[in-house]
C-alpha cells in the first residue's frame, strides 16, 4: 500500500512540475515577454536580420541549466516581436542534462525525427510554445530554441526552414568588440 501511495505522490509531483514549467514559458523566456519590441529591453544589441527576422543578444547575458550556464543566448523578433529564442551549445556532453531538464519541465516531447541519420530533432509542444531540441551527433553541438507560435506562424514553412538553417550569429558578444559573423543555425 505504501509504494503504491508513493507511486501516485511522485506522479502528481511530475505533474505538477510539468503544469508549472509549461505556464512560466507561455509568457516569455526569463525576463523576455513574448511579442515585446526589441527597444522595450535596453542593452540588447543588434546581431543582424534576415528574411524580416532581426537577432539581438545581450553581452554578458546567460542562460542557466541546472548548474550549467549557457552564453549564446539569441533572440529573434520579427516584425518587431519576440518570437524566438535559441541556445546554442558546442558541448554534446551536456545532451543528457538538457534533455532530463527538458523531460522534468515539460514532459516527454510530442515529436521525435531523426535528420540523416546523425541528427535527432525532439519537440515539446506548451500551449503556445514549441521547444525543439537538436542534436548534431558529427559536429557535437546542440540548439535549443523556443518558439511563440502565435507569431512565428505568420512566417511561411519554407521561409522559416531557411531561416533555421541559414541564419548568422556574430561573435563576440562582449561590449566594444568589433564582431564577426559566422553560422547561427548549422542543423
Amino acid at each position: 500500500m505504501k509504494r503504491v501511495i508513493f507511486r501516485i505522490m511522485a506522479c502528481l509531483v511530475v505533474f505538477w512540475g510539468t503544469m508549472a514549467g509549461a505556464t512560466e514559458m507561455q509568457t516569455g523566456f526569463m525576463s523576455y515577454k513574448w511579442g515585446d519590441s526589441a527597444s522595450s529591453y535596453p542593452g540588447l544589441e543588434r546581431l543582424g536580420e534576415k528574411g524580416g527576422v532581426h537577432y539581438f543578444s545581450k553581452p554578458g547575458e546567460v542562460y542557466t541549466i541546472d548548474d550549467e550556464t549557457i552564453e549564446r543566448v539569441i533572440y529573434g523578433f520579427y516584425q518587431d516581436e519576440l518570437f524566438g529564442v535559441y541556445l546554442n551549445i558546442d558541448a554534446i556532453d551536456m545532451y543528457d542534462m538538457v534533455l532530463n531538464h527538458l523531460i522534468s519541465k515539460y514532459g516527454l516531447p510530442s515529436y521525435k525525427g531523426v535528420e540523416g541519420g546523425n541528427k535527432q530533432v525532439l519537440k515539446w509542444k506548451q500551449q503556445e510554445v514549441t521547444i525543439k531540441l537538436k542534436l548534431d551527433k558529427p559536429k557535437g553541438k546542440l540548439k535549443l530554441a523556443y518558439y511563440y507560435r502565435p507569431i512565428s506562424k505568420v512566417l511561411n514553412d519554407s521561409q522559416w526552414e531557411e531561416l533555421d538553417t541559414s541564419s548568422f550569429r556574430f561573435v563576440p558578444f562582449e561590449k566594444g568588440k568589433e564582431r564577426e559573423k559566422f553560422i547561427l543555425f548549422e542543423f
